[in-house]
């Protein structure tokens, strides 16, 4: 069999870095992107070395159109290429006014236009592999975040796009995913100023499940052919909550919570 390859965004640390991990684990060697050079290279040189599989890095800011291009380019000429994962994303806090334009683009850039770029540079050769789709969406793609204006729906974007090209691909063998986490210990929330001792739960409705908790369910759901990906009883049941109690019960309790995601 060929070499097989995966491509992961946002692969610096957390859910990136898991599935750099979980891929590893099963042989694929690793084109892993992200923006902090130094430990990127240290999880790359952790993993080829504990795996024996290669490990090489691609650079860049997928705000910046130039460096998206640059990693569009890089995907679209890769042989080899059996796995995508866009895990690249985070969350910017304020509701929509109260903040400057230039950020609200950078994140429509990185969560929108790269996960739907990079999936079509890579469609032809997932396709021919047979191979595995994975798009990081999250619970709160289902949930108004009032208080981080465009996280939540470009969150839904990225997962009506997974399911819909899951859809239309599934009988040609590609394996699309969308993953939808709630919350997760990785440093999502300490980059952006909170305690993640104080902010995450070990036990109840709001319980933070790890990382590789996350991606290890996510495996079994692509296992069983699933479109979406949900961790824990907590969030699977917030999600059914959502989907199907009236809308208004769940706009009364957002609207008692400041809670962006």
């Amino acid at each position: 069999m060929p070499d097989r390859l995966v491509v992961i965004t946002g692969a610096t640390s957390g859910i990136g870095a898991a599935y750099a991990e979980a891929f590893a684990q099963r042989g694929y060697n690793l084109l892993l992107c992200g923006r902090r050079e130094k430990e990127l290279g240290e999880l790359a040189g952790r993993l080829a070395q504990q795996y024996s599989v290669s490990a090489e890095l691609q650079l860049g800011d997928l705000a910046d159109l130039h460096d998206l291009q640059a990693l569009v380019d890089t995907v679209t000429q890769l042989p080899n290429l059996d796995a995508m994962v866009n895990n690249a994303g985070y969350a910017v806090d304020g509701r929509f006014g109260e903040v400057d334009w230039p950020q609200h683009q950078a994140l429509l850039d990185v969560h929108v236009t790269a996960t739907t770029q990079l999936t079509h540079a890579a469609l032809p050769n997932l396709l021919k592999a047979k191979g595995i789709l994975i798009n990081v969406a999250s619970v709160a793609s289902w949930i108004p975040t009032a208080q981080s204006a465009l996280y939540g729906p470009t969150k839904a974007y990225v997962r009506s796009f997974t399911e819909s090209i899951g859809l239309a691909y599934r009988h040609d063998g590609l394996k699309a995913l969308a993953l939808c986490p709630g919350f997760t210990v990785t440093d999502f929330h300490s980059r952006m100023g909170i305690n993640p001792d104080k902010f995450y739960k070990k036990k109840g409705f709001t319980r933070a499940w790890t990382a590789a908790q996350v991606v290890s369910q996510s495996f079994r759901d692509l296992d069983r052919g699933r479109l979406i990906s949900v961790q824990g009883w907590n969030y699977k049941l917030l999600v059914f909550f959502v989907r199907h109690l009236p809308m208004r019960w769940l706009f009364a309790a957002l609207g008692r919570s400041r809670s962006a995601r």
